[in-house]
């Protein structure tokens, strides 16, 4: 079962890595995987705390928070499940970055996630789930993460986001 999966997360991720590239797309896919890093977010934050109101300066609030812990167990799983990146194995795949940590789960993907879902959840804008998907794709086409780690990224800023609410409320 474990073999079927894995050749799966290889197949899903040479179909999207090895799809069409060019210099345009490359480029634009790069810009598109920074709407999943910290200083992203913490723009996003700072702006909506300074044009917000009182209940947006509070949901900038759960968004650090959230934001800090997501950080936090991303990176302890990461050194708990120790997988390797996929252009380490994989010698057939276009790689546009590299990253200098383990692959599982995918940082980008779960603070993409997790504030783009407390964000909708707050808001009502459930179209702001369209981010992690892109960051998430974005992850595969540059050749960085196979599709069980976006995946897990995904599963980690949902999981946080609600035991934040759960704790907050």
């Amino acid at each position: 079962m474990f073999f079927i999966l894995q050749s799966l997360d290889q197949f899903l991720l040479e179909f999207i890595n090895l799809s069409y590239h060019n210099i345009f797309l490359d480029n634009l896919v790069l810009l598109l995987s920074n709407m999943g890093i910290i200083f992203f977010w913490i723009i996003i934050a700072v702006i909506l705390y300074f044009m917000g109101n009182e209940k947006t300066k509070n949901i900038v609030k759960k968004m650090i928070i959230v934001l800090v812990i997501v950080v936090i167990v991303t990176n302890l799983l990461k050194v708990i499940v120790m997988r390797p990146r996929p252009y380490t194995v994989l010698s057939n795949l276009v790689v546009l970055a590299t990253e200098t940590d383990f692959s599982f789960p995918s940082g980008h993907t779960s603070i993409s996630t997790s504030m783009a879902f407390l964000l909708s959840r707050e808001y009502g804008k459930y179209y702001l789930m369209i981010i992690p998907l892109v960051v998430a794709l974005s992850r595969l086409y540059i050749g960085v993460h196979y599709p069980s780690d976006v995946l897990g990224g995904f599963l980690v800023g949902v999981i946080v986001v609600y035991l934040v609410d759960y704790c907050l409320d």
